[in-house]
């Protein structure tokens, strides 16, 4: 039982360093501007990493971040559609207990924001 359960904590560790997002660089612009790019596996995840680092740049000037422009580019490995496919097949078997391969990175997506800090 002990062997199982260490076994399930390894994978569940290793699964979940996986699906971990890069952290975001800020770059400061003219005109008080700033850009920043997140890095991750979904779209959702790098949204969400760019805003936390704009976030984050903004809070210590005890601001909020306004974001003026957003990109989004897919870099994966397959077109963005198969991925998608891939990736819901895979879910499908892990809901039935077989464990299914993805092609999937942690840097599939890119989100780049162009932000100030306001009042």
């Amino acid at each position: 039982m002990k062997v199982k359960f260490t076994a399930v904590a390894s994978l569940a560790l290793i699964l979940t360093a996986c699906a971990s997002t890069q952290p975001a660089n800020v770059l400061p612009l003219a005109g008080g501007q700033y850009r920043t790019t997140g890095i991750a596996e979904t779209e959702r995840d790098a949204q969400a990493a760019a805003i936390k680092a704009a976030d984050s740049t903004c809070s210590k000037q005890s601001k909020r971040a306004e974001v003026s422009n957003s990109e989004t580019k897919y870099k994966g490995v397959v077109s963005e559609g198969t991925n998608r496919n891939i990736n819901k097949a895979g879910e499908l078997a892990a809901a039935v207990g077989v464990w299914m391969p993805g092609l999937s990175g942690d840097d599939d997506y890119e989100v780049t924001l162009t932000f100030a800090c306001a009042a």
